[in-house]
């Protein structure tokens, strides 16, 4: 039995008695169910050296060493106490989540307020997630509202965040309280964005939808103005339904019709026809943000999920979280391994 096999066997034992103890929560007042205490390194060589202090002058019949011991634990107990009261004052929650992009960090607002009829808490509140040793400081006595943690979000998905551990030393630093929070709100995470162009597809077939209500083999369309005015170059991503397809046979130049009036571009985006699925979500989600901003009115076609076409900012964050929510395979699973 190997020695990192023992330290994830122990790693999911602490975990699971973590969940049991502190229950995931939207909000929480700490107490003495969530806090934990110990001395601080710093503690145990201000205790060591007590009691070495009580030792000498008991020994060497020292009555001011023994006093001056006797009171340097006292204020090692009380420091404890003090501790505690400081931590166990705040009421903790987090906000609303902004979604971000795979590959960026999230701005994770953390509310932090006192509870009713106590003193404000005072000193460095330092803030870190589950098995990630990246302390933020946060400081209590000037602290204004909600404070932005920082957290990278490496992987597309929508889930929850890993637990949030919150740790203080006030006042003097002899004594460490701390606790691991799970809240659950969930972060979106958006696929990273890969360049691509993507076509708007005029029609997408509903026979491939899973989960649709329509009847099987019709197509989703898009009405198009009727007013023709002239032949123009086709470019890569014209839906291929413009195609002049008599003039291309008579002199082989590929033209597209122009008509007169001509609204917005419009069509469907649907995942581009290759292997790497992840790939082809962070495509997409570049596109709808070209699409976005070219006005265009788009819709989105997923094999588990169709989005009928629009244009706004809430149609766009819809499509996003749409890419965010499509399952995560098992190729990308072991790729992010």
């Amino acid at each position: 039995m190997s020695f990192a096999y023992l330290q994830q066997l122990l790693s999911v034992r602490q975990e699971k008695w973590i969940n049991r103890r502190i229950p995931e929560a939207v909000r929480y007042q700490l107490d003495n169910q969530s806090i934990f205490i110990l001395p601080t390194k710093f503690g145990y060589v201000f205790l060591l050296f007590s009691v070495i202090l009580f030792v000498f002058g008991t020994n060497y019949y020292s009555q001011p060493l023994i006093m001056l011991s006797i009171m340097l634990i006292a204020l090692f107990v009380v420091h404890m106490f003090a501790s505690f009261l400081n931590f166990a004052r705040l009421y903790v929650s987090i906000g609303n989540i902004q979604p971000v992009y795979a590959g960026t960090t999230a701005a994770i607002p953390l509310h932090i307020l006192p509870s009713q009829s106590a003193r404000p808490t005072r000193g460095t509140l330092w803030v870190s997630f589950w098995e990630i040793k990246r302390y933020q400081s946060i400081e209590l006595d000037t602290l204004e509202g909600p404070a932005n943690i920082r957290y990278f979000a490496e992987n597309r998905g929508v889930s929850q965040l890993p637990r949030m551990t919150l740790q203080c030393d006030y006042p003097l630093g002899l004594f460490r309280c701390w606790t691991h929070l799970q809240f659950t709100q969930p972060l979106t995470v958006y696929p990273q964005l890969i360049v691509a162009n993507l076509p708007l597809e005029s029609t997408i077939k509903l026979s491939q939808v899973k989960n649709s209500t329509h009847i099987q083999g019709k197509t989703l369309s898009l009405d198009q103005p009727d007013d023709f005015d002239s032949l123009v170059t086709f470019q890569h991503g014209d839906p291929m339904h413009s195609v002049a397809w008599k003039h291309l046979a008579k002199t082989g130049n590929m033209l597209r019709k122009r008509f007169v009036g001509a609204s917005p571009q419009q069509g469907y985006l649907s995942l581009p026809m290759h292997s790497n699925v992840e790939k082809g979500l962070s495509q997409l989600a570049y596109q709808i943000n070209q699409c976005h901003n070219k006005h265009a009115i788009y819709g989105l076609y997923l094999p588990t999920q169709t989005i009928v076409p629009n244009h706004s900012e809430a149609h766009k964050q819809a499509c996003l979280a749409a890419l965010a929510a499509y399952p995560i395979t098992r190729q990308a699973s072991r790729d992010g391994q």
